[in-house]
């Protein structure tokens, strides 16, 4: 037995979720750590830690290795995502177990590169002068959707 769902439906569909990014998102920042720039200061001993994965380390004093002091540079782009601030929200994608404080965040497919390479994201970016709201990815975003052809879903923890 085949049901024939009306076209109609799916572009009501996205024409309410489009709005629901439009009018609801949030201005966002992906921010991307593309380059490890050599720096002449000298860091300072008490700033120095033993780490493999440079990424986490985003100290402006920056990081030895050997003789050599290096900082990691930041680039950012702007998106708008939807963002839920409570579990209770969230669009039930399966049994996630998160920390308190982790966000849901739907956005565009077109987007799901962009949000792949990223290694951080800044919510309400646009809030200047306020403290910075940085997460790092919790899951892998997945497509999500009536069709999975349109939109993506992200789960992020504050760093």
């Amino acid at each position: 037995m085949t049901i024939n769902i009306p076209s109609d439906v799916f572009s009501k569909y996205e024409e309410f979720a489009d709005a629901m990014i439009a009018d609801f998102g949030v201005a966002c920042k992906l921010v991307y750590i593309e380059q490890v720039q050599e720096i002449t200061e000298s860091v300072p001993r008490a700033k120095q830690r033993r780490t493999m994965d440079i990424q986490d380390r985003n100290d402006p004093a920056g990081f030895a290795r050997g003789s050599d002091t290096y900082k990691t540079v930041e680039n950012t782009e702007n998106i708008t995502l939807r963002v839920y601030w409570n579990k209770k929200d969230w669009v039930k994608i399966g049994d996630l177990n998160l920390p308190d404080g982790a966000i849901q965040t739907i956005g565009y497919l077109t987007d799901l590169t962009k949000i792949n390479k990223a290694a951080s994201l800044i919510v309400n970016s646009d809030n200047d002068g306020y403290r910075e709201f940085r997460f790092v990815k919790a899951a892998e975003p997945t497509p999500w959707g009536l069709q999975k052809d349109r939109y993506c879903v992200c789960h992020w923890k504050r760093e």
